[in-house]
């Protein structure tokens, strides 16, 4: 087994990738197949796998890996502790300057890692935020070349409008974990039970904020309709606002993610799931979860309300105008979406 040693990474590795697993070995098979030939050549880089007690085949394609050359530190759990505790252990565990959870269903690029390693190693950023795309199948990826397309900002007010709800998204984060302790006023592990316990460092290092980046290249591959069983609504709703209202202090930046939610995320996720019928199936009707929650702020009319209630034809219709919009808006610096207005008492 090729386990890395504290002699490789001398003091401290500058990244660590963090992936929490469970009962997903197809997955983390194609996730390692990518990420193998580029943390081999990326000695700054720390591997961890956190395997929350897989019934699978988890630990063989794990030490298939291992025995390959890849350098990973195997963490199994004897029972499994929740995604939320996973992602926890993940964290602290994590020895790197900077720490990028990374989703067991997600890809990364090739050649990407090198390019964000030497991103990292020229500058201190708080936050770093890669886009992503679709993922629908499993496909060979195009390889990532530089230079990489980037924001480079020391306003946390421009840094959220990029990442606003995709905060939430672990693949799509990396944070320096120095400032994320700095910012941790409360316990991440207060969370739990949340499916965002995540934000407690994100926001965290939100709170903290000097400079951060944005990486507009399409980096990662995410996986679409995977959400590992969680209730949707109630994630990205209730328990959305709940934490963004406990854990980001600065009222400004509270409204941008939330915003965001109802401006960018929920039309086109609606949108989506209006033409699957059973997607909801195990959900209260999104109105019932998403008004009490998002109803006092005029976004929610304009943005999700019609999407909701129009049969799917003229909702396709409403959608497309949605993102005429918003395209129109990032083209105008987040305009509409950082508009404050004195009748939205969600903002």
């Amino acid at each position: 087994m090729n386990e890395p040693t504290s002699e490789q990474f001398g003091s401290q590795p500058l990244l660590t990738i963090a992936i929490p697993t469970y009962n997903r070995s197809r997955y983390l098979r194609e996730l390692l197949s990518a990420l193998h030939d580029q943390v081999v050549r990326e000695p700054q880089v720390e591997l961890i796998i956190s395997d929350n007690a897989s019934p699978d085949d988890t630990p063989a394609v794990v030490a298939e890996f291992q025995e390959q050359g890849l350098p990973v530190r195997y963490l199994r759990n004897p029972e499994n502790i929740g995604a939320d505790g996973n992602f926890l252990q993940c964290f602290e565990q994590a020895r790197g300057k900077y720490f990028w959870l990374f989703g067991d269903d997600d890809v990364l690029l090739p050649g990407a890692l090198r390019l964000l390693v030497e991103r990292l190693a020229s500058q201190t950023y708080d936050l770093v935020y890669l886009n992503s795309f679709p993922l629908e199948t499993s496909t060979a990826l195009n390889e990532a070349r530089g230079p990489l397309n980037v924001k480079d900002s020391s306003s946390a007010a421009v840094f959220a409008s990029n990442v606003h709800i995709y905060f939430s998204f672990i693949t799509g984060n990396i944070v320096h974990k120095e400032a994320a302790l700095r910012g941790l006023e409360r316990p991440a592990s207060e969370l739990r039970n949340s499916n965002l316990l995540q934000l407690g460092w994100t926001y965290a290092a939100l709170n903290q904020y000097r400079r951060g980046l944005v990486v507009k290249d399409k980096l990662i591959g995410a996986r679409v309709d995977n959400t590992g069983g969680y209730k949707l609504l109630e994630v990205f709703g209730p328990s959305l606002r709940a934490v963004t209202d406990k854990r980001v202090n600065a009222p400004r930046l509270r409204a941008i993610i939330l915003n965001g939610a109802i401006q960018r995320f929920w039309p086109g996720m609606l949108m989506t799931y209006k033409l699957k019928a059973d997607t909801f199936s195990k959900e209260a009707a999104p109105e019932v979860v998403l008004g009490p929650v998002f109803g006092r702020n005029w976004r929610y009319w304009v943005f999700t309300v019609p999407i909701i209630r129009m049969p799917a034809g003229l909702a396709q219709v409403w959608f497309f105008l949605v993102r005429i919009i918003n395209r129109l808006d990032r083209l105008f610096g987040f305009f509409l979406l950082r508009l404050r207005m004195p009748s939205s008492g969600h903002e």
